[in-house]
């Protein structure tokens, strides 16, 4: 009797012992696979050309960025501190009605004058393309939330990663602050085009590093702050 019990036991210690061990190679491998595709996902928005596109429009007034025709013809297009406004605005807004409109710089409009062609409401080629360009990269970032809310990435990880991004999107800007060169009105414009958009994703994403980007009544009331900003790539066979 005592060693069939003594046998039992061992059973049931053995076989708890079993099932621990299962729980831990199921734990560690789910981490694992987590954590590839945590990685796999970020280096697949940073390798986006789209993402990199917006990136550099964002932080630099303006130059040449990259541009892919609807052939598929790839080029440099001029893309000016006027033009982030009028890529970014609603439908409906007109061109003149813009954050900081000035006619003498809105260069597709004088070209349709020139043609007799009324373009108040119309976007340019290079406009649409770079609402292409900020439709994927939002999109990105939705993604990028939606990975997050269900934990295969970690949001401190994400945080140190864009966290230059957060700050430099998520920030009024005040005298004196090192990203200044993204002015108020610029992160204004784009706030609206992500509000009037519903990219809520990315409204909650913002929220998660306590960066509020879900309300634009204060956005044009701050003073713009004196700054030229920054250039890129003034020569359009350069890459910068």
């Amino acid at each position: 009797m005592a060693e069939s019990v003594s046998w039992e036991m061992a059973t049931f210690i053995s076989g708890c012992l079993g099932g621990i061990f299962g729980l831990w190679q199921y734990y560690k491998s789910n981490k694992e696979a987590r954590a590839r595709a945590a990685a796999d996902e970020l280096e697949l928005f940073y390798s986006d050309d789209s993402v990199k596109a917006a990136l550099r429009i964002l932080d630099w007034t303006s130059g040449y960025i990259p541009y892919v025709d609807d052939a598929g013809v790839r080029d440099k297009k001029y893309f000016g501190k006027l033009d982030f406004h009028l890529a970014l605005r609603p439908h409906r807004k007109r061109r003149n009605e813009v954050r900081s409109y000035v006619e003498a710089e809105d260069h597709y409009l004088l070209e349709c004058l020139k043609q007799g062609a009324n373009c108040d409401q119309k976007f340019s080629p290079v406009e649409l393309y770079v609402r292409d360009v900020f439709d994927r990269f939002l999109g990105r970032l939705e993604r990028i939330e939606s990975l997050i809310s269900s934990g295969v990435v970690d949001h401190k990880n994400f945080e140190e990663n864009f966290s230059y991004w957060l700050r430099l999107i998520g920030d009024f800007k005040q005298p004196g602050d090192k990203l200044d060169h993204f002015s108020n009105k610029k992160r204004a414009a784009l706030i609206d085009y992500i509000v009037h958009y519903e990219f809520f994703g990315v409204q909650r994403l913002f929220a998660r590093y306590g960066k509020n980007i879900s309300d634009t009544s204060r956005q044009a009331s701050r003073p713009e702050l004196p700054t030229d900003g920054f250039h890129f790539g003034d020569n359009p066979k350069k890459e910068a």
